[in-house]
């Protein structure tokens, strides 16, 4: 069995730090999760305001541009809210060295009707039924690509629990998730935070210092409770 000697990381602000005139945080989650894996390095691509999009495809990319890295790197996923949209943009903008693509993100929330309007569609969009197959596309697509390549790994939500059911079209990919690597799909970072009050402020609900050594502890436990740190070995499972 490989030792692990990396933790790659990523996701949106709730796994970087945080510094505004309310709060200055100089650790999140990840670096709670390195010193508990007893990891020598760590690589975050966790970016403020950034999607689920942009995750799973900044993720594969590392991995496919550094393969000898899947043996010996743990992946930490925090994922964000389904209501934002990546796409690559011409501008530089939160750049991701060594990778050489810059994503910015429409926030979904804001732009639905304007979306219906310009692309004069003669169905309107489900934009909630969108956001659903969004989610479960990115996150049944990541783990797929982590367990073929025998990365290990552990995924929960940052931002938004998994979007409620109402077709059984959602139910079916959401049974598709494997949920021995995602911590408590139905919970998230965000809500548990504001639940606990850990919350930096009423203004600004990212966790503050007790929030994310709270938040840790538990993902340190579904960690250990798995033997996520373990190689499992080639699956067939996709």
């Amino acid at each position: 069995m490989d030792q692990l000697k990396r933790l790659f990381v990523n996701g949106c602000s709730f796994l970087t730090h945080r510094h505004t005139h309310e709060a200055n945080i100089n650790f999140s989650t990840a670096e709670l999760i390195k010193e508990h894996g007893g990891f020598e390095e760590m690589v975050n691509f966790a970016r403020g305001g950034r999607g689920n999009d942009r995750i799973l495809s900044t993720t594969i990319t590392y991995f496919e541009k550094y393969p000898e890295y899947k043996r010996n790197t743990f992946v930490l996923i925090g994922w964000s809210s389904a209501l934002r949209l990546d796409y690559p943009t011409a501008i530089e903008f939160k750049p991701l060295p060594p990778l050489d693509e810059c994503w910015a993100t429409i926030k979904m929330a804001h732009n639905a009707d304007h979306l219906n309007k310009s692309a004069g569609l003669k169905q309107p969009i489900d934009h909630h039924s969108w956001e659903v197959h969004r989610y479960y596309q990115n996150v049944i697509g990541l783990q797929n690509y982590l367990k073929i390549n025998n990365i290990r790994f552990v995924m929960y939500n940052s931002l938004q629990p998994a979007l409620s059911y109402y077709k059984q079209d959602h139910q079916a990919l959401g049974s598709a998730i494997d949920r021995k690597h995602f911590m408590d799909i139905e919970q998230c970072q965000n809500l548990f935070c504001q639940h606990k009050g850990l919350c930096i402020s009423a203004h600004d609900t990212h966790p503050n210092e007790q929030g994310h050594k709270t938040w840790a502890d538990k993902v340190k436990k579904f960690i250990d409770q798995n033997q996520l740190y373990i190689q499992q070995g080639p699956t067939n499972e996709i």
